[in-house]
């Protein structure tokens, strides 16, 4: 009897009230058998465990349920009673249990796990959605035969909270540990971290995404396996991708950097149990990219830096294969920053659904489609996962085909960017990482004629690994290639590259090198003229200059100021590298004359780091735009930031710019993937929009030079500083005793580096204002920084404090230099970050009156500074004002809502809406102050009172600097001087 949805809601309805022992026992019957399909017979209750000394109250397949009236009260009572059961079942069965403690409301998953209990998961039912109370359930039993792919079901069967994925981590952890010290095994993480450093922008260390990848990708590959219909009984065979190419199927899954795990009998038994537990899944009817979901799911957000990893959602990706593919049975596409596959998916099913309605032969579908769709991506578990995707996008077309086919989804740097020069002039240059041991970074070089042909480098590769293996000399390989077709002048250079091979493989570093050269030498045969795309469409990275590391940085200023889009001066640190993207994959992959369709930062239209790039005239290809959509604050959820998809052409003659007007999408979506169905009936599109305002960059206000950055006095840990007091006699007024202050807010490395305590001279402890120590016309809670700098504004290190007899100075100064040096991702002296672009030494000598404003936050907040001790922060701007009533005026301008709402749609916007001031304040046309003019003069007296006012506001001592902003600005609103200020600025403004 299946369980319908009103018994489901009466169920949860009495679980959720605790309804004691009998009652949940009754109802976890009836929720195993006519919720989740398990055979009555199959449910046993009370069953003793003579070892245990007691019963179990149900048991169903590896799965013990422990029922308590009151888990909160009871829990001590609930674990001891599984400690008992799940290790003697375990031992009399020679197999994993799962242990369920419940009263009926909670609900808590556990597995036996080095000798103790581990809790897994944790569940609260929920009487307003008792469907979850099922899924919740058989995630942790896994006891349904089949499974509806849906977002829901999926992330708890495999995302980060449900129990596959919990046991998986834990035995993850334990295999690294025993086998992270092979030197095969080791390069494999090492060719990942450099990959992700192209990815991120620096260097990543986290042994906890190397874990989460290895468990993506061997889930990725079991569902490909499902969509194929074969059982995993070989877990090499799977990850090898052997299976496949038996059946036909190429380049859908091969050996790769995560394929470490079949190294031992743990990790090759815990392959086979998620792929038998993928193979629960229904994948014949997937109309969306459900891979996409569960990496999104898996990878924090903080690990996903930058926003080249917030995927399209599918019902967008959608609508732009649609709008840019409208031919798609000749059309070829590529998506050069494919992703997790969502544009590939519609591409194929784009073509599948033409074909079908043109009728051609079914045996020749999947064929042309891999044909005519290709993609590539940078990040080695995207494109393992895309490749996924692709076999799920061709569906029943893999069952007629006629014959082999390859998934064109390829591992590769498609705009060949990088510094470390995994492509570098007309060959293939592979950066072979290091050892611990410091051993010289070797490199594998393969020319570009061989490159350029698949199957040659192929075959090359593979008579580079026999050779070795056959202990051949190097005269014997260079004769063998030779024979294989490689032109007389290619041979000397593959000759010394068969040399550093060999010796990688005798020191067991071998293992991958087949896998990485296929796969990057892709960009340059996908870039050969007569294989260029007649359409690219994608989602390319967005990385801000400031984000990359040293080497990419450099590169991206070199091919930015090639391409004719790169903007110097203030805006320099806000490059983003979509705009490189944009103008590299245009040049390399499109045909003259092909459309391009690329989702972007909303920036790209509005911003002045975006300025050149906006004309169409880039360098290497000019593009004329052709329309734009727009997707910004208004649609949600969707990016955390706001968006715009550009459509272009790459044609002769001159570029031409953004269109003036746009299609404007509005409106909020039940979830951010949403079916397409569901999105059109709940945005609304106005086609015709007034495109989005640029911000302008020529002078608004003449008060725009005359405002600065402050300081960038990061690393805190290093220069701002909290009082010690020691002893009876107390501090040394002339030179106190000074540690280090710690926050929670720091990041690493800083969080882990030692404090610093030492006497300061007095002269160089300073008050420094933070973002956070400006409330609305009020100063809140400065702190106390070390500032290396007399009040000369000279600055000065260990060394010219130490010549200078400034012993206290030269001491903090010689411990904060060395731990700098040790972690600074820079290539500055900690004196030169202190005073970057020097916005140190520009506040001094420091002016009697000055005013400041916050950087970020939602709302604006500006105040008057007369402290002439005071050192300004980076997250806030400043400018010295003639005098008080100046100041005051240009506080009442900057702070007020009136200004904030002209200014809005200019501003950079996060995750909860416009979230920089910077200096868009300034393209308002707000006029230098005259107290002869009335209007002025009203502002300044306005700003007084609101001095007056926000300086009795009270405020606890513990009070959040948000909590103190909001009771300031609820004070003025009271009072009715904000609003004052809004008419008066409404009049200055016009």
């Amino acid at each position: 009897m299946r369980l319908t949805d009103e018994r489901l809601r009466d169920i949860a309805d009495e679980l959720a009230s605790k309804p004691g022992h009998d009652k949940v026992k009754a109802a976890i019957q009836e929720l195993l058998v006519d919720g989740l399909g398990a055979e009555r017979n199959q449910v046993h209750f009370e069953q003793r465990v003579p070892e245990a000394r007691g019963r179990i109250d149900a048991i169903l397949g590896r799965t013990a349920f422990e029922i308590k009236s009151d888990l909160a009260r009871e829990i001590g009572d609930a674990e001891a009673q599984l400690s008992r059961y799940l290790p003697e079942r375990e031992r009399a069965t020679n197999g994993r249990f799962v242990g369920i403690a419940t009263d009926g409301l909670d609900w808590r998953a556990y597995e036996w796990r080095d000798g103790r209990l581990a809790e897994l998961r944790r569940f609260r039912a929920d009487h307003r959605r008792p469907e979850t109370l099922l899924v919740w359930l058989d995630g942790a039993a896994a006891i349904r035969a089949e499974l509806p792919t849906d977002a829901l079901t999926l992330t708890n069967e495999l995302g980060p909270e449900s129990v596959a994925f919990r046991r998986a981590e834990a035995d993850l952890q334990a295999i690294w540990a025993g086998l992270s010290s092979k030197p095969s095994i080791a390069l494999k993480r090492r060719l990942w971290q450099q990959l992700l450093r192209l990815v991120y922008g620096k260097d990543t260390e986290d042994e906890a995404l190397w874990l989460q990848h290895t468990y993506l990708v061997v889930v990725a590959k079991a569902i490909a396996a499902r969509v194929l219909d074969f059982d995993v009984d070989d877990p090499a065979h799977l990850l090898s991708g052997r299976r496949f190419a038996a059946r036909g199927v190429l380049g859908a899954v091969e050996g790769d950097f995560f394929d470490w795990v079949l190294e031992n009998a743990a990790g090759r038994d815990l392959v086979v149990r998620l792929a038998r537990h993928v193979a629960r899944f229904r994948l014949h009817d997937v109309e969306i990219d459900v891979l996409k979901l569960l990496y999104e799911a898996l990878i924090d957000r903080a690990q996903r830096h930058g926003l080249g990893e917030y995927y399209t959602p599918d019902w967008l990706a959608a609508k732009i294969v649609r709008h840019t593919v409208d031919r798609p049975l000749e059309q070829r596409v590529v998506d050069p920053a494919c992703g997790s596959g969502t544009f590939l998916f519609h591409a194929v099913r784009r073509y599948l659904e033409a074909a079908k309605k043109a009728r051609v032969d079914p045996k020749l579908r999947a064929e042309r489609a891999c044909a005519l769709v290709a993609g590539m991506d940078i990040h080695p578990v995207a494109a393992i996962i895309a490749r996924v995707t692709y076999l799920l996008a061709l569906g029943d077309a893999l069952q007629t085909r006629r014959g082999d086919i390859s998934i064109p989804v390829y591992l590769g740097d498609a705009m060949q960017l990088s510094v470390s020069g995994m492509f570098a002039g007309r060959e293939l240059v592979i950066r072979v990482p290091p050892t611990d041991s410091g051993n010289n970074q070797d490199m594998l070089r393969f020319p570009e004629a061989v490159c350029r042909d698949p199957q040659l480098l192929d075959n090359v590769v593979d008579r580079m690994r026999l050779s070795s293996e056959r202990g051949q000399r190097p005269e014997n390989f260079r004769a063998a290639v030779k024979a294989l077709g490689v032109a007389e002048s290619e041979l000397n250079e593959l000759t010394e590259t068969y040399r550093r091979y060999d010796s990688l493989r005798r020191a067991d570093r071998n293992t991958i090198w087949a896998y990485v050269a296929r796969n990057l030498s892709r960009p340059l045969y996908l870039s050969a003229e007569e294989r260029r795309a007649d359409a690219l469409i994608g989602n390319p990275p967005w990385l801000a200059l400031r984000h990359m590391s040293d080497d990419l940085h450099k590169r991206f200023k070199e091919l930015s100021k090639g391409e004719n889009i790169y903007v110097g001066g203030k805006l320099a640190t806000q490059n983003d590298l979509s705009a490189l993207f944009f103008a590299r994959a245009t040049a390399l992959y499109l045909k003259p004359g092909g459309r391009l369709a690329f989702v972007m930062p909303l920036a790209a239209m509005t911003r002045g780091q975006f300025e050149k790039f906006r004309s169409g005239n880039l360098y290497s290809r000019k593009v004329q735009f052709e329309a734009a959509w727009v997707l910004d604050a208004d649609v949600q959820p969707l990016f955390p930031v706001p968006a715009c998809v550009l459509f272009a052409r790459a044609g002769p003659g001159l570029g031409k710019a953004l269109p003036d007007t746009v299609r404007k999408f509005s409106g909020t979506l039940p979830y951010r993937d949403a079916p397409e169905k569901i999105a059109d009936e709940v945005l609304t599109v106005v086609e015709g929009a007034p495109r989005p305002t640029e911000a302008s960059y020529v002078e608004g206000s003449p008060y725009r030079d005359a405002f600065r950055q402050g300081a960038t006095l990061v690393p805190r840990v290093l220069c701002l500083v909290e009082r010690v007091t020691r002893g009876r006699l107390g501090s040394n007024p002339r030179m106190p005793l000074v540690a280090s202050r710690r926050s929670t807010q720091e990041k690493k490395p800083w969080n882990q580096v030692d404090a610093i305590e030492h006497q300061v001279e007095a002269e160089f402890l300073r008050p420094v204002l933070l973002g956070e120590s400006i409330l609305p016309f009020r100063l809140f809670r400065p702190l106390e920084g070390v500032v290396p700098a007399d009040d000369a504004g000279v600055l000065l290190d260990a060394e010219a404090a130490a010549r200078g007899g400034k012993t206290g100075l030269a001491g903090w100064m010689g411990q904060a230099e060395a731990t700098w040096e040790v972690h600074k991702t820079a290539k500055v002296s900690l004196v030169g970050q202190l005073d970057y672009y020097g916005k140190l030494v520009s506040q001094f000598p420091i002016a009697p009156v000055r005013v400041v404003y916050a950087k970020a936050g939602t709302l604006p907040a500006a105040a008057i500074i007369g402290d002439t001790r005071a050192v300004i922060d980076h997250m806030l701007y400043w400018a010295p004002v003639a005098d008080r009533r100046e100041g005051l005026y240009l506080a009442a301008v900057l702070g007020s809502e009136a200004a904030r709402k002209r200014v809005e749609t200019l501003q950079a916007r996060g995750q909860w809406g416009a979230r920089h001031f910077d200096k868009v304040m300034f393209t308002l046309p707000i006029p230098r102050f005259d107290a002869s003019v009335g209007l002025h003069a009203e502002l300044a007296a306005a700003g007084a009172e609101a001095e007056r006012l926000a300086a009795l506001v009270d405020l606890p001592d513990d009070v959040h600097f948000q909590t103190a902003r909001r009771r300031v600005r609820e004070a003025l609103a009271e009072a009715g001087i904000s609003e004052q200020i809004d008419g008066l600025v409404r009049r200055l403004l016009g």
